[in-house]
């Protein structure tokens, strides 16, 4: 029952023997699932840059060293091109970086991201999404 319910004096509606049987069972109504996932949305601004810099610290770490395995990864020329213009935005900058660089951020990222979210994580939605 709401709050609104309670103040427009609404009674609450019957239960039928199977909304009762899923709610054992665990099934959600859809009030159910929006609430949670509302939850899942609404975390502190100071968790989510908490967890992001953390990310950032893993991964630094992680591509500081040095890499010995080799890794071939096919690219669109539109990808390659992208890639280019990234690293060339940094040189004006003077800042050193490479696509090597940029490709090992971005592995270490879907890695660290599925490590810490599994389902929820973008590397888990875009594969899911790939074999809709």
């Amino acid at each position: 029952m709401s709050d609104l319910d309670l103040i427009y004096g609404i009674k609450p509606k019957t239960i039928t023997a199977s909304e009762m049987k899923e709610k054992k069972e665990g099934v959600h109504t859809r009030k159910e699932v929006k609430v949670q996932d509302i939850k899942k949305v609404h975390k502190p601004a100071s968790v989510l840059a908490s967890n992001q810099d953390s990310m950032v610290e893993t991964i630094r770490k992680t591509v500081k060293s040095l890499g010995k395995e080799v890794a071939f990864t096919r690219v669109t020329p539109e990808e390659k091109g992208r890639l280019t213009d990234i690293v060339y935005t940094y040189k004006r900058q003077s800042i050193k970086t490479s696509e090597n660089e940029i490709n090992r951020i971005a592995i270490n990222f879907l890695i660290e991201d599925y490590t810490r979210n599994g389902k929820e994580s973008v590397l888990a939605k875009v594969i899911e999404a790939l074999n809709a």
